[in-house]
């Protein structure tokens, strides 16, 4: 999207007055990627990209801050993040938090290749690793998913829609988000949660850095790992395909090898995924038939001892 604020060439000289990243040189405004705006700006030390948080609190961006310094201290390809003269890595413009950060050279693709796909799947598992027991005291301050979140924005959108569709898609929400079965000993952490294409830059066919941790929260490890199968072999109006499924596994395991409780409730998270989805596209369809009812009926006719062979079995 295109940047919702706009930063004058004063704007951006009196921030990084507070920096020690060089003097200004040239600036524009980056329009894709996320809903927050973005400039990059040429100093006499390089470029950098200003990220100014549109709709984050302070805390929950000190959250982003704290894992993309954790992940990156330990070598992990992403942007790095800049502290300012007073050491503070957020600061605030006009009431709302931005960060500096390193601007990573790459491309972003559409679609990833399939050497592309296997790079990225390793890279989540890395990253569930490395932040592995990780848990900002910043966690409350953003949207974690679970299962309780899912219902109380399916009764926001319930609420904002005020239909007779958005009322009873809640039921629907409320009846089959109950039925998951996610034990407390399910392994949670830091994911992405957004491997889309545009967030993963590729330098030729390799991986260059993992981008845009603004929805990033604490939730089940897996989650990365069901939004890679859910978004690379499960195509939009299409049918899933369990042996792409099954080589993403594999290829994700390499790295971060899967717990049997974690296996044994892959499905679950899989479903619970598929919900978030439709969260986000709740006025879509009708009731009797949507997208997002469809793949979790499908899955229900697979069955989870199916689904679980078919992926490890």
């Amino acid at each position: 999207m295109v940047a919702t604020t706009t930063f004058s060439q004063v704007d951006l000289i009196a921030i990084l007055d507070t920096y020690n990243l060089g003097v200004y040189r040239t600036s524009r405004p980056i329009s894709a990627g996320t809903v927050q705006t973005n400039y990059r700006i040429e100093t006499t030390q390089g470029a950098f990209v200003l990220k100014y948080y549109e709709n984050r609190s302070y805390e929950s961006v000190q959250f982003e801050a704290d894992v993309v310094r954790l992940i990156q201290a330990q070598g992990f390809p992403c942007a790095d993040v800049y502290p300012n003269q007073h050491g503070e890595y957020i600061s605030r413009h006009q009431q709302k938090p931005y960060m500096l950060f390193e601007f990573v050279e790459g491309d972003s693709v559409d679609a990833f290749s399939p050497n592309q796909l296997t790079q990225v799947a390793q890279l989540a598992a890395r990253l569930q690793t490395l932040a592995t027991g990780f848990r900002p005291e910043t966690m409350p301050h953003r949207w974690n998913y679970t299962p309780e979140l899912c219902l109380r924005l399916a009764q926001q959108k319930a609420n904002e829609l005020d239909s007779e569709m958005s009322n009873a898609k809640l039921r629907w929400y409320e009846r089959e988000v109950t039925r998951l079965e996610l034990p407390d000993a399910l392994p949670k952490g830091v994911c992405h949660t957004d491997f889309d294409p545009s967030n993963v830059l590729f330098n030729g066919d390799e991986v260059a850095a993992l981008l845009d941790f603004d929805d990033a929260n604490y939730t089940y490890l897996t989650f990365d790992l069901i939004a890679l199968i859910d978004g690379n072999v499960w195509p939009f109006g299409g049918e899933f395909n369990p042996s792409h499924a099954r080589k993403i596994v594999h290829d994700y395991m390499a790295v971060r090898p899967l717990s049997e409780v974690e296996k044994s409730h892959l499905f679950d998270v899989h479903k619970l995924q598929i919900f978030f989805d439709g969260i986000w596209f709740y006025a879509r369809g009708e009731v009797d038939d949507f997208y997002e009812k469809r793949k979790v009926a499908y899955l229900d006719s697979v069955g989870r001892d199916v689904y679980y062979r078919a992926l490890f079995g």
